[in-house]
């Protein structure tokens, strides 16, 4: 059995899939239970209700299972906290894997929540649980939410500047790449970028204008007004100024990992943006 924490989450329902059709009987948790059904016909064999702050929650969740896939909330306070109950759940259940879904570049102090997943990292490694960590970009996937609305106005924005390099990645190909590393025991006790080739929101929308056939604009939204959006879907203060100091980061610097690291992982070249948009256009 695997838990894979956090599992409501983009991240994780694409988890409990890939590891599902692998063969793996996997435990979803995750606080409510609004998903369940989701979850469950994504392949979960079970859900398991309960809190990464609480202690006790995180070591049920645990009992009996061989592997745990550690997905955080992303910009959260007490993130250090949580990841101490998972790796104490992990020590007290003898698992022999925890793999914990981190972030690129956790030695940046400028991005507060990837520096905060630094201190976990560390925690994990000194812990003496076999582990991986996969240090992971940012997903093509983040875009489908403003699909419909890019389409409609022929924009494609993001709040950093169009010209910043991202290394951008398909979740399908972390999943992928995350059930081949549970599984080979030649990856225990090692860390992996998983990100895919190096890509700007100007060449972003010269692909998506090709494959789509229409005019679409790469823009620079005011990060203001991102973080006002997302302080109305409920993201608290601190994330706020997470989001702030990140936006302003990747005007400088965007945020560029090596892709040959999955490359290798997966066997195959990652997916590249413009498979993704034929994919996406394929489907929609």
């Amino acid at each position: 059995m695997i838990l894979v924490t956090s599992a409501g989450g983009k991240t994780g329902r694409a988890m409990i899939a890939a590891f599902a059709a692998a063969g793996e009987p996997v435990r979803a948790m995750m606080r409510h239970s609004e998903k369940d059904e989701e979850l469950i016909a994504l392949g979960a064999a079970e859900v398991f209700h309960g809190d990464l702050a609480n202690t006790g929650d995180v070591t049920a969740a645990t009992e009996g299972c061989r592997a745990i896939y550690y997905i955080c909330p992303n910009m959260i306070e007490n993130e250090m906290d949580i990841g101490g109950n998972v790796i104490d759940a992990a020590k007290a259940a003898q698992v022999d894997r925890l793999i914990f879904h981190s972030v690129l570049h956790t030695q940046v102090q400028a991005l507060q929540h990837h520096w905060n997943r630094l201190f976990v990292e560390e925690a994990i490694v000194e812990s003496g649980v076999p582990f991986s960590i996969l240090q992971v970009g940012s997903y093509y996937q983040n875009m489908l939410p403003g699909w419909a609305k890019m389409l409609d106005t022929g924009v494609h924005a993001m709040a950093y500047e169009v010209e910043a390099p991202m290394s951008l990645v398909d979740l399908d190909d972390v999943s992928e790449a995350a059930t081949r590393v549970l599984n080979d025991a030649e990856c225990v006790n090692g860390i992996f970028e998983i990100c895919g080739p190096v890509i700007t929101l100007t060449e972003k929308a010269e692909i998506l204008c090709r494959v789509l056939g229409q005019r679409i604009e790469a823009r620079k939204l005011p990060a203001d007004q991102v973080v006002e959006h997302a302080a109305h879907m409920g993201v608290a203060e601190y994330g706020q100024d997470c989001m702030r100091r990140m936006f302003a980061h990747y005007d400088v610097h965007g945020l560029v990992g090596s892709s040959r690291v999955l490359e290798w992982t997966l066997g195959r070249p990652p997916t590249n943006f413009e498979a993704f948009v034929k994919r996406i256009a394929a489907t929609a």
